[in-house]
């Protein structure tokens, strides 16, 4: 439905007229009695941000209501909004909280943002070398933390608001938390999980915290599978994979705070490590020119900074 012209192969096999799209739109809204809204989760990194927005601006022609687009890449999301005729909600995409962390004091984060990382992030934490080493944790371990088979799911304290901490008998006042961001940046926060690797106890410890704390995770628990259902017999906090693209939240950090960004915080290096996680999913920058970053300026590797392939596991990937 969407056509570049007559260059394109495609466009013999293009339908020109939108009566089929509009034909099926007005069926579902018949049934829904509203019109459907969606959000879209952007894929790919090929495709330029003008076709994006043109994309947009024809499903919301034929009826179709885009709510909202979802990316890893924040600096693409913004880019696509401004092709688009109508402003569109974007829906900027984490591995983790401590991703979310990171990016706010990148100057990638502005007030209102809509975020959303992976829930896991907020029952695990990177071991240090030393905790993985007690832990024997430079054996054998699987993507599903299977390493940890006495530990329970229990939430980080800087995934709580600050007035529920204030009633613990600990002292976590020097310690922040991810309810400082959301009120300095005025953030709309949702989660999601891995819906395949979650077992049913830890689905059940997150759904509960976020319907507790609602003021806070605003947007809720996105769940792409059954309502109320899991998959039988699997082990998992639902973080897979990511877990080893997150990076951990720092509780000596606040928001207001100036930090050295590390070279995993460079967008180009980002997109890098991401391309290589994804495999299908390209990036722009060769490895020439990520290499070039990560050797130059505050990403360097010199006396008194490690490189992001070195050093304590609590910090670095």
């Amino acid at each position: 439905f969407l056509c570049l012209g007559l260059s394109d192969p495609n466009s013999e096999r293009a339908h020109h007229d939108c009566n089929s799209m509009v034909s099926c739109l007005k069926s579902i809204k018949d049934i829904l009695g509203v019109s459907l809204r969606v959000v879209l989760d952007l894929k790919s990194r090929r495709v330029p941000p003008r076709v994006w927005g043109r994309l947009l601006d024809k499903l919301t022609n034929r009826g179709l209501r885009v709510k909202g687009i979802g990316s890893f890449d924040v600096q693409e999301l913004r880019a696509i909004s401004s092709f688009c005729c109508e402003p569109v909600r974007q829906v900027i995409f984490f591995h983790s909280v401590g991703d979310l962390q990171r990016a706010c004091h990148a100057n990638e984060i502005r007030h209102g943002d809509t975020v959303y990382f992976n829930a896991g992030s907020l029952l695990w934490q990177k071991p240090t070398m030393m905790e993985a080493t007690d832990m024997k944790c430079c054996g054998p371990v699987d993507c599903m933390g299977t390493a940890f088979p006495k530990a329970r799911y229990v939430i980080q304290s800087y995934a709580y608001p600050r007035s529920f901490l204030s009633e613990l008998p600990l002292d976590l006042s020097r310690t922040s938390t991810l309810e400082d961001y959301q009120k300095y940046y005025n953030l709309n926060i949702g989660l999601y999980v891995q819906e395949f690797s979650i077992c049913e106890e830890a689905l059940e410890v997150l759904t509960n915290f976020v319907n507790f704390q609602s003021s806070l995770y605003n947007l809720g628990m996105a769940w792409g599978g059954i309502n109320g259902a899991t998959v039988g017999e699997v082990k998992g906090d639902g973080y897979w994979n990511q877990r080893f693209m997150g990076r951990n939240w720092d509780l000596n950090i606040f928001p207001t705070d100036s930090i050295e960004l590390l070279g995993e915080d460079n967008r180009i290096v980002r997109e890098a490590m991401l391309a290589d996680a994804c495999g299908q999913v390209g990036t722009v920058n060769d490895s020439e020119e990520v290499s070039n970053v990560i050797q130059q300026g505050a990403c360097a590797a010199g006396e008194g900074h490690q490189s992001i392939f070195d050093g304590e596991l609590g910090r670095h990937i």
